[in-house]
């Protein structure tokens, strides 16, 4: 994952988008703030911060697995069309979701995995 703001989830206050980074949570000491509003958002809940962990720990084995990954397709069949996407352009030109619980909200956390401009 590229480093910066990658993620991103809505705001429980104003709705606008939240960006942080896998990559930067401990130097914040486990605090995002919406730029908007000024809410913080704690990370600390052990199970929110073992479940990024365990998300970070699968994007570091994406970047390892590219090699074999540009060569694996995803199938998909609609109304008897068939219709191969390569792997590597699902992870880098669509934005995906990771549904995760802070607090007692339901958070939908998107992010787009960019391989070729990753972390060293």
């Amino acid at each position: 994952m590229q480093k910066g703001h990658n993620l991103q989830f809505s705001c429980q206050h104003c709705q606008a988008p939240v960006h942080f980074s896998l990559f930067e949570i401990e130097e914040n000491e486990d605090m995002i703030v919406c730029e908007q509003c000024k809410k913080r958002y704690s990370l600390k809940d052990k199970t929110l911060k073992r479940q990024l962990q365990k998300f970070e720990a699968l994007c570091r084995q994406i970047v390892d697995s590219e090699e074999i990954l540009s060569n694996t397709s995803v199938g998909l069949n609609v109304e008897g069309h068939s219709v191969s996407i390569p792997f590597k352009l699902l992870l880098t030109r669509m934005t995906s979701q990771l549904e995760l619980k802070m607090g007692d909200q339901k958070i939908s956390i998107n992010f787009r995995m960019e391989p070729l401009k990753d972390l060293s």
